[in-house]
C-alpha cells in the first residue's frame, strides 16, 4: 500500500507541475509512453557509412565502428549480431609517451559489385602547434567470401594505388587563409540493393590547376578518371554567380546509367529484386525532389537540412544534420507508389519512438533499410548518429536500429 501511495503522490506532483508549466505536459507524457528499456551499446563511434556488400551471394551490411570493421547479414533482425572482421593494419591510436601516431583510421567502408574497399588515413602532427592531420591516405580492397552469415578470413587485402600516374587522387592540404588542414577529395557510392549497380566515385581537387577531377574505383587497379561535364550534374537550385561550378556530392543508379547530384543526400526506390522507378534527392538544404527520369518535382520542405535518405515500400526516412546546431534528428514522409507526399508524416501514426530516441541534438550521418521492398514497420532499419548540438549523451553516439519483432528504435 505504501508503494501505491508513493507512486500516486509522485504522479500527482508531476501532473500539477505540468499544469503550471503547460508546455511540458504533452511532451513529457508522450516521451514516457514512447520510452523503452535501452539495449546494450555494441556498435559505437562516429560511423560515416553503412554499406551493402555481397559475399558468396549473401547480402550484408558493413561499417566501421569502435572495434574496427563490423559486418552483419541483412536478415538478422536481432540485437548483438554484428561481427568483427580482421584488418590489414592496426587501428589508429596516439602514444602520449612518445608523442607519436600509429595505426590507421578507417574513413569510409565502400563496395562495388565484387569488392569491399577501406579508405583509411595515417596521421602525423605539426612540431610547433601540435596539430594532428592526415599524412597519408590509403585504399584497400578485398573479395570476401561467406560461410552462411559469417565471413571467411582467408585471402589478403590488396593495397590499391591512390595515384593516377603522378596525380594524387586524395590530396590533403593547408588552406592559406584559415591555416586548417583540408581534404581535397570526396568519396561517394551508389550503395544499391542490386550488387551489379554498385559503384564508388571520387571527386578530387587538382591543387595545381584549381580544377576538379572525377574517378571511379576500378578493383585493385588505380581508380579510372572519367569526364563529368558540369551540365550533367543535377542541381535543382543552381547559383546565379558567374563563377559557380556545380560539384557532384552523391550518385544513384537509375535506368541504366549513373546520375550525379550537388546534394550529399540522394537515393532510389530500387529493391533487391526490382529496378528503381523513382530517384530522390535534395537541394543541399531542406527540400526533397523526386523524378521518374523525365520530370523533376519539388515534393516538400522537410524544414531542416537533410543529411541522408532511406526508402521503404511506403515511406522515406529523412536524416537531418548540420554541424554545431540542434538541427539534427529524424523525420519521415509517406510514399504512394513511390511518390512522396507534400508534407511530413508523424511517427506516431505507426507508434514509433524514432523521434524520442534520435532527437534534434544528433546529426544523422547514415540511414539504410536492409529490406527496401518491405513497408516501414516490416523493415530492418539502421541509423548512425553523432554529435550535433550541445545537449547530447556520449553513450548514444553510434548505431541505432529498428526491428519489426521488437517494434521500436533502440541502441545497436
Amino acid at each position: 500500500m505504501r508503494k501505491y501511495k508513493s507512486l500516486t503522490i509522485k504522479s500527482s506532483l508531476l501532473f500539477i507541475l505540468c499544469l503550471l508549466v503547460t508546455s511540458c505536459f504533452d511532451p513529457i507524457y508522450e516521451a514516457i509512453r514512447e520510452d523503452v528499456e535501452p539495449e546494450e551499446a555494441t556498435v559505437s563511434g562516429n560511423i560515416t557509412t553503412i554499406t551493402r556488400y555481397t559475399a558468396s551471394d549473401q547480402e550484408f551490411l558493413v561499417l566501421a565502428a569502435d572495434d574496427g570493421l563490423r559486418y552483419k547479414h541483412k536478415d538478422l533482425n536481432y540485437h548483438g549480431e554484428w561481427n568483427t572482421y580482421p584488418l590489414p593494419f592496426d587501428l589508429h591510436h596516439y602514444d602520449f609517451d612518445s608523442s607519436s601516431h600509429s595505426g590507421e583510421q578507417i574513413l569510409a567502408v565502400l563496395a562495388d559489385s565484387s569488392l569491399l574497399y577501406l579508405l583509411t588515413a595515417e596521421f602525423d602532427h605539426t612540431s610547433v602547434e601540435g596539430t594532428s592531420y592526415p599524412s597519408t591516405i590509403k585504399l584497400y580492397a578485398k573479395n570476401i567470401t561467406a560461410n552462411g552469415t559469417t565471413w571467411n578470413t582467408d585471402g589478403e587485402w590488396t593495397s590499391v594505388p591512390t595515384k593516377a600516374g603522378d596525380y594524387d587522387i586524395f590530396p590533403v592540404y593547408v588552406d592559406s587563409k584559415s591555416e586548417y588542414f583540408l581534404s581535397g577529395f570526396r568519396v561517394f557510392q551508389t550503395n544499391t540493393p542490386k550488387k551489379e549497380h554498385r559503384a564508388v566515385f571520387i571527386r578530387s581537387y587538382d591543387l595545381d590547376n584549381e580544377t576538379y577531377k572525377y574517378f571511379q574505383l576500378n578493383g585493385t587497379s588505380a581508380p579510372v578518371e572519367f569526364s563529368l561535364p558540369a551540365e550533367s550534374i543535377i542541381d535543382p537550385e543552381p547559383s546565379t554567380d558567374e563563377d559557380y561550378i556545380p560539384l557532384a556530392l552523391s550518385a544513384v543508379y537509375f535506368n541504366g546509367a549513373y546520375k550525379f547530384f550537388t546534394s550529399p543526400a540522394s537515393t532510389t526506390n530500387e529493391t533487391y529484386t526490382s529496378d528503381a522507378t523513382y530517384y530522390y534527392y535534395t537541394n543541399g538544404d531542406s527540400d526533397i525532389y523526386y523524378s521518374d527520369g523525365s520530370t523533376a518535382i519539388n515534393a516538400l520542405d522537410a524544414k531542416k537540412v537533410i543529411s541522408t535518405l532511406a526508402v521503404t515500400a511506403d515511406s522515406m526516412l529523412i536524416g537531418h544534420g548540420k554541424t554545431n546546431s540542434t538541427a539534427g534528428g529524424i523525420n519521415r514522409v509517406l510514399l504512394t507508389d513511390g511518390v512522396p507526399d507534400d508534407k511530413l508524416a508523424s511517427f506516431a501514426d505507426i507508434n514509433s519512438n524514432a523521434q524520442f530516441q534520435i532527437t534534434s541534438d544528433y546529426f544523422v550521418t547514415a540511414l539504410i533499410n536492409a529490406s527496401p521492398e518491405k513497408r516501414e514497420v516490416e523493415s530492418g532499419l539502421y541509423a548512425a548518429i553523432t554529435f550535433s548540438g550541445v545537449a547530447y549523451n556520449f553513450g548514444n553516439i553510434g548505431l541505432w536500429s529498428y526491428y519489426p519483432e521488437r517494434g521500436d528504435w533502440n541502441r545497436e
